[in-house]
């Protein structure tokens, strides 16, 4: 069978990329409405680059003067309503810890062209479309040298599946300080494995060498966790060519030349440590000031391996009947020493496509001593090898974030391209028959939509950047829970509470009802007073949006009648249709009141949480803890 012609699979790759980019920018431009905060984390690589440009490395912000008198002004507490985010102080100027790679590649030349600042939320679209753009060049080469017979469908759907399966939609919805040195050095590793592809392509063309070279050393002053997945790649530059004449001077000349500008780029980020902070391997960590004490923590251990692990690759999601239905999960207990913790996917259960990328490796290991599959085989090896070692700085660090998946899978995400590649484009159905190829499909699909919906839940920004969308997607999305609400006869209504106190409860704050995900929490919360009187808060995670005077509690039992917008269904769910848009529906999405004998107190806000099931979480006899109160009835109350 003759393969079908290149031109409509190249129209379906570059469109797919088209779309791809698109997307990113409509995603990283959503925050723009929050760009009038200057302390949080919008603006610090454009601080940078005002700073290069003034010919200082130092950030142009002054530091509050309560902040340099505070006696420790790297106590997290005492500098909370100070402190440039993240930022690192020293010697009265704020410096930042982050790899300048971003503003001295693309935003310093931006700056300096157009006289306009580029606003970091673009910087970050731009090294993430960039890096989708080496990526698709990846692809299209792969698959014309070994794969024509890959239709343009599965040509184009592949960087799809791509842009999704290195964890793009998530991580731009909060285009920041942290994501733009992550999403650059993702894109400088997709360029620097095109590059070496056509290095070994071209028979060991130098100004492929030349290029391999500049990309990674464009990534090492990215991000610093990928320095020794260059190294990885910079040896790799030695493997033999293939083929008559592949000679080994020729690839020690090219692997020398690239090796020498990945070394100049390491000596000048060792002078610009030096310049800043008076050593050459201070990067300014040591001078952070975080959200948390950092000073004195081990920031890798091999013994977080295990817990990182199951983290990243086998942590199943927490399920909700709401959409996004999907939410990062939260372990019941963290290692000792582990300083931060972001609610997290496992891979295998979100992102299942990437078992693709052991068919890649298996293909690779077959076509390694094929001199016109060494280009591809030698591309595979050091995309893995990239994996490895960042997987294990990843793995052996002390914080897991959502941001680090993206960083974990960068290299990843080409294998899974290219065995996405064979299963659907191998000559003859002998190879990978028919089940095989609709298996890959179901895991491309469901990868896809996973990831569309972690990115709709992200910290939900999503909801606050883009409510019409959201309130689209959600609407839609959620009449099967309607549909379950209505066969099960399901009501939603205020509540009448009964709580019981013992006489011996300690003075102290108590749960009684919840809802919502990690991170993301409504609650009731009794506080007790003194022996006789009680106070309700209700609260969103740490925040009170209803707090009640001191309560009397007459023989130990308190009653109540509680309203809360997480009693009922989110207010994008079709339940809320029959209300029209009248009163009463606005009244319950946004009121908070507790009824008791003493009198009524009530707010209204639209800061409650999403509600995590169709009924709260209830602190019960049985989950009392001591003598601590509980939830003697529960029960619906009469609709007014």
């Amino acid at each position: 069978m003759s393969a079908p012609a290149s031109g409509p699979a190249r129209f379906a790759l570059w469109a797919a990329f088209a779309a791809c980019a698109a997307a990113v920018f409509w995603l990283a431009n959503a925050v723009a409405p929050w760009a009038g905060d200057r302390n949080n984390m919008w603006h610090h690589y454009e601080y940078l680059t005002e700073g290069f440009l003034a010919g200082h490395t130092y950030l142009p912000v002054e530091p509050a003067p309560e902040l340099l008198r505070l006696s420790d002004p790297y106590d997290p507490a005492a500098n909370a309503q100070y402190r440039l985010w993240d930022a690192s102080l020293y010697r009265g100027r704020y410096y930042l810890y982050f790899g300048p790679g971003p503003a001295v590649a693309l935003m310093l030349p931006w700056r300096i062209a157009t006289g306009r600042m580029l606003p970091q939320r673009l910087a970050v679209a731009v090294f993430a479309a960039g890096g989708l753009a080496g990526l698709a060049c990846l692809i299209w080469g792969i698959r014309r040298r070994h794969f024509p017979g890959l239709s343009a469908l599965a040509t184009g759907g592949i960087l799809v599946v791509a842009f999704h399966a290195a964890w793009l939609p998530v991580i731009l919805r909060r285009p920041g300080l942290w994501e733009l040195p992550i999403v650059s050095a993702a894109a400088c590793l997709w360029w620097a494995l095109y590059f070496l592809w056509r290095f070994f392509d071209s028979g060991g063309r130098a100004v492929w060498a030349v290029a391999v070279g500049l990309a990674l050393a464009l990534l090492i002053g990215c991000r610093m966790t990928y320095v020794f997945g260059a190294g990885a790649v910079l040896l790799l530059l030695l493997a033999s060519l293939g083929g008559a004449g592949s000679g080994g001077a020729r690839r020690w000349k090219a692997a020398g030349i690239a090796a020498a500008i990945v070394g100049a780029a390491g000596i000048a980020l060792l002078c610009y440590n030096w310049s800043r902070f008076g050593s050459w391997l201070e990067f300014g960590q040591s001078y952070q000031l975080a959200g948390s004490e950092v000073r004195g923590v081990r920031f890798f251990n091999p013994a977080y391996v295990a817990f990182n692990l199951w983290t990243y690759l086998l942590s199943p999601p927490e399920l909700g009947p709401y959409f996004p239905f999907l939410h990062g999960a939260w372990p019941d207990r963290f290692p000792e020493g582990y300083v931060m913790y972001e609610a997290m996917y496992g891979a295998l259960f979100v992102m299942p496509v990437h078992l693709a990328g052991l068919v890649a490796i298996a293909w690779g290991w077959r076509s390694r001593s094929n001199p016109s599959e060494r280009a591809t085989a030698v591309t595979l090896a050091a995309a893995l090898a990239s994996t490895f070692f960042t997987g294990a700085i990843l793995l052996c660090w002390q914080a897991a974030c959502s941001r680090y998946i993206a960083e974990l899978f960068a290299g990843w995400t080409v294998a899974t391209a290219v065995g996405l590649m064979a299963v659907f484009g191998s000559e003859g159905a002998g190879r990978f028959g028919r089940s095989a190829r609709i298996l890959a499909a179901a895991a491309a699909c469901w990868t896809i939509a996973c990831v569309c919906l972690a990115s709709a839940e992200f910290r939900g920004f999503m909801k606050q950047t883009d409510p019409g969308v959201y309130a689209a997607a959600a609407h839609l999305l959620d009449y099967p829970s309607e549909w379950w609400i209505r066969a099960r006869g399901i009501s939603f209504s205020p509540a009448e509470i009964s709580v019981r106190i013992p006489p011996d409860s300690p003075r102290a704050q108590t749960v009684l009802l919840a809802s919502g995900f990690p991170e993301r929490v409504d609650q009731l919360v009794l506080e007790r007073v003194d022996s006789g009187h009680v106070r309700v808060i209700l609260s969103r995670n740490e925040d009170a949006l209803l707090e009640t005077p001191p309560l009397a509690a007459p023989a130990g039992r308190l009653d109540l009648r509680l309203t809360a917008p997480w009693l009922f269904p989110p207010p994008e769910h079709p339940f809320w249709d029959h209300l029209g848009d009248g009163p009463a529906r606005r009244e319950f999405q946004t009121l908070f009141a507790v009824d008791a004998a003493q009198g009524a107190y009530s707010a209204h806000s639209t800061r409650a949480f999403d509600a995590s099931g169709f009924a709260p979480a209830v602190r019960g006899p049985s989950d009392a803890i001591g003598d601590s109160p509980y939830v003697e009835s529960f029960r619906p109350a009469a609709l007014p």
